[in-house]
């Protein structure tokens, strides 16, 4: 796991000038099911978001309160926010990552939907706070589309950005320069590792 994450940082590691100062991968309804960023998470979390999770759907629990994660990497740390539910689940594959920030409220919190929202949304903001070039992985493998940062703008969780108060206050692109890094993970992707063999063989 932390060798995956370690390639996935290897591209913010770049000695470029326009090497992203961090990746972002919104699951679920809050990047209307972006593809590119599930394929990450998968990579990163050992296909837990595949559709062929049969752990996931022996909860119970509904697909958006799983599938409610932000992952935000930077080169030396990452940033995560998650909810109690899907935490237990999460925490086997990423804690052992390196200067790792959880966003989490605790159940009794979470129970307050509005402010749960909230909570989400001014994650989201601290996150990318001191971040000014943020790659998104826009396209899964096989499947490259035309990288537009409007259709990001239109993601839930990005709209909620320019709210005041408890977002940043302006357009999220207004303020961060948008990049596609799609084909830079797939390189990674495509490197064979103890888990991607295991799975080729089985």
């Amino acid at each position: 796991s932390c060798s995956r994450l370690r390639k996935v940082q290897g591209i913010l590691r770049k000695p470029s000038k326009t090497a992203p100062d961090g990746i972002l991968c919104i699951l679920g309804i809050d990047s209307r099911y972006n593809e590119g960023c599930r394929e990450l998470a998968n990579y990163l979390l050992f296909d837990l978001y595949s559709q062929r999770n049969a752990d996931f759907e022996r909860t119970g629990f509904p697909e958006e309160v799983l599938d409610d994660v932000i992952i935000f990497i930077k080169a030396d740390s990452v940033h995560l926010y998650c909810n109690p539910v899907n935490y237990t689940y999460l925490l086997p594959y990423v804690g052992c990552w390196r200067n790792l920030h959880f966003h989490c409220m605790t159940e009794n919190e979470y129970e307050d939907e509005e402010a749960a929202e909230e909570f989400k949304i001014a994650s989201f903001v601290n996150m990318v706070r001191d971040c000014s070039r943020i790659g998104i992985p826009y396209s899964s493998q096989g499947h490259l589309q035309m990288f537009d940062m409007f259709i990001v703008e239109k993601w839930p969780i990005v709209q909620a950005f320019a709210l005041e108060g408890i977002g940043g206050g302006s357009f999220f692109t207004m303020k961060h320069e948008l990049m596609d890094v799609s084909e830079s993970l797939w390189k990674i992707y495509s490197i064979m590792d103890p888990s991607s063999l295991e799975a080729l063989l089985s």
